[in-house]
């Protein structure tokens, strides 16, 4: 644990884990189903040191990439007119957010649609009494098992970001900067030590290109020996000296992705 003024890097331990606060988003036109949609996820069992943070929204076009980038869970209804849940769904995975999305509908028909933006589950209007207490019980244990992310602490406030979100971290004088793929108002940076950062996300898919930047592999989109391109247009330099191992590191990288993805 990196103990600092202003803030810290919350680290988890064998034996226990940090408060984990889930926001949720409800996006429904219908405003009497969206209140009951409300009203039965608030009343859903939480497991222990998990709180949740609901927030309904009756009109779509309103979302911005910033409120989107909020939320571990939707709820998005998917006729809206304007803008539907397949509309939000696919902007979400745009902006390379792992959210679980679960599309709500009165139709029974299954779109292939949702393979596209990798829907978690299809929640039918008129079961949603029965249906929705274990789509979300699911949910949840999905979020626990598959969890990651970077947790910290600036003025005693915990914070915690996806891993995905993170494009790449940045080091100024033991100031630990996120560079996220919507900025962030608070929370974006934390003292700390990049050898530390490095040695504990490495196994996460980050790659230190030199002694200041730590990137999010999954944002790379070019590597050459003297820069690397990343999915916001930003341009980093990459240590010459250490590329080749660099370019290692990349290349055992994607190769696993690839597999998985088989």
């Amino acid at each position: 644990m990196l103990e600092c003024k202003e803030g810290r890097l919350l680290r988890r331990n064998k034996g226990g884990s940090t408060t984990m606060k889930i926001n949720v988003l409800l996006c429904d036109d219908e405003k009497d189903f969206l209140q009951r949609l409300t009203e039965t996820i608030t009343q859903q069992p939480l497991p222990e040191g998990t709180s949740v943070a609901v927030t309904k929204n009756s009109h779509s076009t309103s979302l911005s990439d910033r409120d989107l980038s909020q939320y571990q869970i939707m709820f998005l209804d998917i006729d809206m007119p304007e803008r539907s849940g397949m509309d939000i769904a696919r902007r979400v995975r745009e902006l390379y957010l792992d959210t679980i999305i679960i599309f709500v509908t009165n139709y029974p028909q299954f779109s292939l649609e949702g393979y596209e933006v990798r829907a978690f589950r299809y929640l039918l209007k008129q079961e949603m009494e029965q249906k929705l207490p274990v789509y979300f019980r699911d949910a949840l244990a999905e979020i626990s098992r598959g969890e990651k992310g970077l947790h910290f602490s600036v003025n005693a406030e915990s914070y915690y970001v996806p891993y995905g979100d993170i494009i790449y971290m940045g080091c100024d004088q033991r100031v630990i900067y996120l560079y996220t793929v919507t900025p962030r108002q608070n929370g974006d940076h934390f003292y700390g030590k990049m050898e530390d950062l490095a040695r504990e996300l490495e196994p996460e898919g980050f790659l230190r290109i030199q002694k200041s930047y730590l990137v999010n592999m999954a944002h790379i989109k070019k590597l050459n020996y003297d820069r690397v391109i990343l999915s916001n247009g930003k341009e980093l330099s990459v240590s010459r000296k250490g590329y080749s191992q660099i370019k290692i590191q990349y290349l055992a990288w994607k190769n696993r992705q690839w597999r998985t993805s088989q």
